[in-house]
């Protein structure tokens, strides 16, 4: 609240408060109606998540499986008297279930949470376009910073040690140019008041890795606190908080390369013309009839035919890795069966057969081993090569051929008995 002025509080004391003795003070109050979302422009939403002693750091990502309306669930990673926590709510809680807890991740002294995904536009807006799953990360007790993806356990790998804070988020990714991606940007301060980050995000040959360490030698004090934040101009950003109080602000420039004017459109005017011909009539015994009709088409389909996969050995049910292939592609595959893909062990120069193939989704395809090698590829040595040949597009281009290497991991050899003494004789 502002306080009024000296000048304010005279013509507020004026017994005749008029225009002509310029005292005719006036107030205007505004009172806004809360709304369904956090998105609401003028509108926050506050609410309690837990109530106890104990609580330390909590951060909070919201899930959107589309570019428009509000997010679908809300997931959070928490401390709660030293133990690392999570838990995921509905959103909007229609049925007010609340938060409900997941998994635990052991001791810990800070965390953090972002989605991984893409920015899609709608109505002249980007609006970022979640995975299904968050990254979460968190500090132990031996200030080692650990990434996973959500629950997956398999996922869990070590970013840093000595590092006493984390922040993360997901920064701008272009739509246009594939290697201009900040990823989802992890920020620490270490030990020694030094803060660092790792990015995991796309590289010019269109695969995800996790960066090598980046230290921010721009900040010269020592760090105690730290925070990140993304603009609507297309840049991400740091605040650093020092030993002295001082707040400093870093930003990286725009990443906006064609992302900031709207797209173009292609409009068509069909046009048609009718030319009537003079018909000489002949009387004949019949009348003769001559039925004409019109018919137009217009059709624009186009689609890229260039396309990128990556292929990864998965778990079955019994947590065997040598028996599923999973193929992730760049761009949608309308048309591919079994006959296009051929996986082949480099090692041996044998091909890998398989039973089915499931199609999780257009980008998405899971490929099940056949028995006919009774350890599935839990035997193959070096690496595996994927082509895919014949796949068509949505518009029916043929894309051309696809390919990627890959080294199978988590494998359990099958040992192969040595061959069996039968007869024995000496001449």
């Amino acid at each position: 609240m502002r306080h009024a002025t000296t000048s304010l509080n005279e013509k507020l004391k004026t017994s005749q408060q008029t225009p002509a003795n310029k005292a005719d003070p006036k107030m205007s109050i505004q009172v806004s109606r809360a709304r369904m979302t956090v998105m609401d422009s003028d509108y926050w939403k506050v609410e309690t998540i837990r109530q106890k002693d104990g609580l330390g750091e909590v951060s909070v990502a919201p899930r959107r499986d589309r570019p428009y309306g509000s997010p679908n669930q809300i997931y959070e990673i928490h401390i709660d008297n030293g133990m690392i926590g999570t838990a995921i709510r509905e959103y909007p809680d229609t049925f007010e279930e609340g938060w409900k807890n997941q998994f635990s991740l052991g001791p810990g002294s800070s965390v953090a949470i972002a989605f991984d995904g893409y920015w899609s536009r709608f109505r002249k807006l980007w609006r970022l376009v979640t995975e299904e799953k968050p990254w979460i990360f968190w500090v132990d007790n031996n200030n080692t910073l650990w990434r996973q993806l959500w629950g997956d356990d398999s996922t869990k790998n070590q970013l840093a040690t000595d590092v006493i804070k984390v922040k993360a988020l997901r920064a701008w990714k272009n739509v246009n140019l594939p290697d201009r991606d900040q990823g989802i940007v992890v920020g620490y301060i270490k030990k020694d008041g030094t803060v660092w980050y790792r990015n995991f995000c796309q590289q010019e040959d269109y695969r995800y890795v996790w960066e090598s360490p980046k230290q921010l030698t721009q900040f010269a004090g020592t760090a105690v606190s730290l925070n990140l934040f993304i603009t609507n101009d297309y840049r991400m950003g740091f605040v650093i908080e020092d030993t002295n109080a001082q707040v400093h602000w870093l930003i990286t420039g725009r990443n906006w390369a064609g992302m900031a004017l709207g797209t173009e459109q292609i409009i068509l005017n069909a046009t048609a013309q009718v030319q009537l011909i003079p018909v000489t009539y002949h009387y004949n015994k019949e009348i003769e009839k001559i039925h004409v009709a019109a018919n137009s088409e217009v059709s624009f389909l186009f689609g890229s035919i260039a396309n990128n996969i990556i292929a990864t050995n998965v778990p079955n049910e019994e947590n065997n890795w040598g028996w599923i292939i999973e193929i992730m592609t760049m761009h949608p595959i309308e048309t591919i069966t079994l006959e296009n893909i051929v996986a082949t062990d480099l090692y041996s120069g044998t091909n890998i057969q398989f039973t089915s193939m499931e199609s999780l989704s257009k980008r998405h395809f899971r490929l099940h081993v056949s028995d006919i090698v009774e350890s599935g590829i839990n035997n193959v040595y070096g690496d595996i090569r994927i082509l895919i040949t014949g796949a068509r597009n949505e518009a029916g281009y043929t894309f051309l051929t696809m390919e990627d290497t890959f080294t199978p991991h988590n494998l359990l050899p099958i040992e192969i008995p040595l061959p069996e003494v039968m007869e024995v004789w000496n001449e």
